[in-house]
């Protein structure tokens, strides 16, 4: 398929995302389905729009020493297709300057008019086409202005890893968070087992490695079209992050135990804890958005996970009797240990908005404490490491005495950093960043 379709349906993509604040997954997701590209064009699609959107500071910062105008001057859509052609240029090794810049010219003709794409040209032919070409900010000097050119990394979110952790840290996690983030298969232990399933999928064409951490996962070494082969279709694993998978072991969910899923959609955690419990476990799987729960209701039924009841409703006013055995609060969060996934948030989230989740998650642990049974359990999880939405949250509600803190099984001892409290982060390996908390709720 020739290039220039796929570049096209990046550019709508993007502009998505900019002008009407759509989340880059949602936004690729539409596209994908409307356009319908073979394997390899739904992956140049994804690289282009995740490493475009990744590296965009630093695209900027090449841009603008050779653009004699200011880049927000720029239309919107030119500025998208400049971005893209330095993101080519730099990290896209299949992609020769010659032909980043003749395409990225035809596409300005067509979303623009010429004076434009001669303006494109001319830039493009200067840009360098290495990492090694640019003159970044001397580390020494100014290390938070070359971690935030460098790793596109905004500069508050820098000093706040650096004063949470300290500078050497916060650059492993800048580097980590903006770095290509590897995909794992939970394997769904329902119908099958960890070697049957890498035998199966080594067989179909893919290389898969059982080295992750966590029990019945498979790390994808090769094989990009692994969602719409047969085994994945035929519900014999799910794609989730090892880190994700951390809250239902914590949670230990036990046949005929009634459990409670409050943030499900779209059901990876819901349909984990139906597999812990060999689907013997009554899981009600709770969302408030009617939109998010056919995701569940598509996974639950391609999983073929038994025991799993989903209804709609708001977490904080549950439309449900209380008395659950066990409590599951995946909470709605800054997001920012998945920046690997989802590299648009770190456009999106602002210390203004990480404390306005905090007191959100206060008030769903509360919830969850109210419907959960006399000593049963509560498991907080989030995607993110910020002290507001972790730390501060659970001693807040431990000060309230209602619950106290109880440690997981031993297989999670390795992200243990306190009693009950487990954390992982980018910059230990292949993980996203997670913070989970076991309470156990006082008679």
């Amino acid at each position: 398929m020739p290039a220039e379709p796929v570049r096209n349906a990046a550019i709508d993509v993007l502009l998505r995302v900019m002008e009407r604040n759509v989340f880059l997954d949602v936004s690729l997701d539409k596209t994908q389905r409307r356009r319908g590209f073979p394997d390899r064009g739904r992956r140049f699609l994804g690289m282009l729009v995740y490493g475009t959107m990744r590296h965009r500071t630093l695209c900027d910062f090449v841009l603008q020493q050779h653009c004699h105008q200011s880049l927000d001057k720029l239309p919107p859509v030119i500025l998208v297709i400049l971005r893209m052609a330095v993101f080519q240029a730099l990290f896209c090794n299949q992609v020769t300057k010659p032909v980043m810049v003749h395409t990225s010219v035809d596409l300005a003709k067509h979303r623009s008019h010429a004076g434009l794409a001669r303006m494109v040209n001319a830039v493009l032919r200067k840009v360098p086409e290495t990492l090694e070409e640019i003159t970044f900010p001397d580390p020494e000097k100014n290390l938070y202005k070359y971690l935030k050119i460098r790793y596109s990394m905004p500069k508050w979110l820098i000093r706040k890893w650096a004063e949470q952790f300290n500078d050497k840290t916060a650059q492993q996690l800048c580097e980590a968070s903006n770095s290509t983030a590897d995909s794992i298969l939970r394997v769904n232990t329902l119908k099958t087992t960890t070697k049957e399933l890498q035998q199966r999928l080594e067989k179909s064409g893919s290389v898969v490695m059982d080295d992750v951490a966590v029990p019945n996962a498979l790390r994808v070494i090769q094989g990009g079209a692994l969602p719409r082969g047969k085994w994945f279709q035929g519900g014999h694993f799910f794609l989730q992050d090892t880190a994700s998978m951390l809250p239902a072991l914590l949670m230990e969910p036990k046949a005929g135990e009634r459990v409670l899923d409050m943030c499900a959609a779209p059901g990876g955690k819901t349909t984990h804890m139906a597999e812990l419990s060999g689907g013997k476990a009554h899981i009600v799987a709770m969302d408030s958005s009617r939109k998010r729960l056919w995701k569940i209701q598509e996974n639950v039924e391609r999983l073929e996970t038994p025991g799993i009841e989903i209804i709609c409703g708001d977490a904080l006013n549950a439309p449900v009797a209380g008395g659950f055995d066990r409590v599951l609060v995946d909470a709605p969060c800054s997001g920012l240990g998945t920046l690997r996934r989802h590299p648009d948030l770190k456009w999106r989230t602002t210390q203004e908005s990480v404390d306005r989740m905090a007191q959100t998650q206060r008030a769903l642990l509360r919830s969850a404490i109210g419907l959960c049974k006399n000593n049963g359990v509560v498991v907080y999880s989030v995607c993110t490491f910020t002290p507001e939405e972790t730390t501060a949250v659970v001693q807040s509600i431990l000060a309230e005495g209602n619950v106290v803190l109880e440690n997981g099984q031993e297989c999670l001892e390795s992200w243990k950093n306190a009693e009950g409290m487990y954390q992982s982060l980018p910059s230990d390996g292949a993980w996203d960043g997670f913070f989970l908390t076991r309470f156990r709720k006082q008679s």
